[in-house]
């Protein structure tokens, strides 16, 4: 190739490269895909769950609240519930890793409310005092990023993979969805949303369906499924939710595929950038 042309080429694929905000979408594929993220492209959509859960990109390991929304109190940095056996497994991972913590004595109520998976907050005084505190041991909140990759981010990874999705943001997607919606066998799980995603969509990544299109029908899905829930008890906190499916959607409609540094999208009108 000439210089000339060499030069040209490189000004094209930079900006290329610049607009799109890293490597083109991938053509659609046949079978399962092997996308990995890098340690940057995880940390930035852990700070997308993080800003969606909590309106700041730091993980919020300290947090606790009663949502009123059937599950208890929601806990940690994906919230974790204490109507589940989430906060439960988590207090019992971190007494056996720091016996006599402040936490361990609401172990017998925590294991009752996850056996009847009751929404009851009665029965904890203290809790939210103590899970703060425990939040300031790296032990603790290492418990809580391992159930984190257990209950949310592995689930999304194996489906990315088995769906052929081969871009980063589709693994993000995937990821914030599992953490508010769970990866239960019910109406409202992500296993649910993709079934309803693929029919509309004729199929996956995996069966040459274009991901960016695959991704916009999930999208439609869980925004209709946050909107009308078969949980009731979910309602009003998901109807208020529906603006970080949207701006999931900013970042697919602006090809925001790579995850790379900077990612800038709009929350609730407001624009946002992490690094």
């Amino acid at each position: 190739m000439r210089p000339a042309r060499m030069w040209i080429a490189a000004i094209l694929l930079a900006f290329l490269t610049g607009a799109c905000g890293g490597p083109a979408w991938p053509e659609a594929g046949h079978g399962p895909s092997t996308i990995e993220l890098t340690a940057t492209q995880r940390h930035l959509a852990d700070e997308l769950v993080s800003l969606f859960e909590h309106g700041g990109p730091d993980p919020h390991y300290a947090a606790v609240e009663a949502l009123g929304d059937g599950r208890g109190y929601t806990c940690g940095t994906i919230g974790f519930t204490t109507s589940s056996t989430e906060v439960r497994t988590i207090v019992e991972a971190y007494d056996a890793e720091a016996p006599g913590s402040r936490l361990a004595r609401h172990l017998p109520r925590l294991r009752e409310l996850a056996g009847a998976g009751s929404a009851d907050t009665a029965g904890l005084p203290g809790f939210a005092e103590d899970w703060a505190a425990a939040a300031t041991d790296p032990k603790f909140r290492a418990e809580q990023d391992r159930l984190t990759d257990r209950l949310a981010f592995g689930p999304a990874l194996e489906d990315a993979h088995r769906l052929g999705l081969r871009t980063p943001l589709g693994v993000a997607v995937l990821y914030d969805s599992a953490v508010q919606h769970g990866t239960d066998d019910d109406p409202d799980g992500l296993p649910a949303l993709i079934t309803r995603a693929t029919r509309r969509a004729g199929g996956t990544p995996a069966t040459g369906v274009d991901e960016q299109d695959w991704l916009g029908e999930f999208l439609d899905v869980r925004a209709e499924t946050l909107r009308n829930p078969h949980d009731k008890n979910s309602r009003d906190a998901w109807a208020e939710s529906v603006d970080r499916v949207d701006a999931l959607r900013d970042l697919v409609d602006n090809d925001r595929y790579g995850l790379e540094p900077p990612v800038k999208f709009t929350l609730d009108g407001d624009d946002q950038e992490l690094r």
